[in-house]
């Protein structure tokens, strides 16, 4: 399933807007918010992951499915920090509600969409630091071309302190995906703009995904390795002509059990190289995830 997890462990961002040669800029004094999306982009976290989504015959005839996840993590850079020295490991759990529409059919097209909230919450005294709210809901329609499939969205993901008191920042997404299989391997390749009112926050992304699944089961398990990356190029503000590469190596181990409940295993590494110092990163991920579909 693995909805509900946020592996990145990025912070609570506080953008406070700052003048610098007559330009708003943001100073964050956690991470800068563009890595939360990238890793959660990268280790198919968001919503908007149609992985994640149930199929037609999965839904039973459902017009609509819930379901509900509860994650813990242990990261080795809370932060996203550039500095290793500057680090904090630590653990969190996040918890997660979902709703998905079951996508029907409107002349050759699949459409469908759905929402997800979730909050991360920090071992100790780093919850007020790192802690972090979403909301994200999206649509979209995909049909068969070729060889794969060809899918289109819209969507929208807002994010908040880790009790929705406090709105931070919003994006507006239209994304382009194409996918496939080549050999063994299933692959994508995507493309999108994010919008947003903070013009810092504005770029476009084209990322490309290789899985790999184990043939058979290890003691119940799927097992399946992936190999993500995603260049960024920002256009607006004070980051115009900034350009990011993510690049991550993840694991899963996942079991479907019964009454609808799952379980699911990962482990990631995740780097993020920039012509901008303060946004490299690296971080290792390990995640336990449970959740049930209704």
């Amino acid at each position: 399933m693995r909805r509900g997890t946020r592996l990145a462990g990025p912070a609570l961002v506080a953008i406070v807007f700052a003048t610098a040669g007559g330009r708003a800029v943001i100073a964050a004094p956690g991470i800068d918010p563009t890595a939360r999306y990238d890793i959660d982009d990268l280790l198919r976290r968001h919503a908007s992951d149609l992985s994640n989504l149930p199929t037609q015959a999965a839904a039973q005839g459902r017009p609509v499915t819930f379901s509900v996840d509860l994650a813990g993590t242990f990261t080795t850079n809370a932060g996203a920090s550039h500095d290793p020295n500057a680090a904090v490991d630590t653990a969190y759990v996040t918890p997660a509600f979902s709703v998905d529409v079951t996508p029907v059919t409107l002349s050759g097209w699949n459409v469908g969409g759905g929402a997800q909230f979730d909050a991360d919450y920090y071992s100790g005294s780093y919850n007020n630091r790192f802690g972090e709210a979403r909301a994200e809901g999206f649509a979209f329609a995909d049909r068969p071309v070729g060889p794969g499939t060809l899918t289109t969205e819209a969507i929208y993901l807002g994010t908040f302190n880790n009790d929705y008191t406090n709105h931070q920042f919003n994006l507006w997404i239209g994304d382009l995906d194409y996918g496939f299989k080549l050999g063994p391997v299933n692959t994508d390749v995507a493309a999108e703009y994010q919008g947003s009112e903070i013009p810092e926050l504005r770029r476009t992304r084209v990322s490309t995904t290789f899985a790999y699944t184990v043939p058979g089961k290890a003691l119940g398990y799927e097992l399946t390795l992936e190999a993500d990356a995603a260049w960024s190029h920002f256009d607006a503000g004070a980051d115009n002509g900034r350009n990011d590469v993510t690049a991550a190596a993840i694991m899963i181990a996942s079991k479907k059990l019964e009454n609808g409940w799952s379980l699911d295993w990962e482990g990631a590494y995740v780097n993020r190289g920039s012509n901008r110092e303060l946004s490299r990163f690296d971080a290792l991920e390990l995640m336990g995830e449970i959740g049930k579909r209704f």
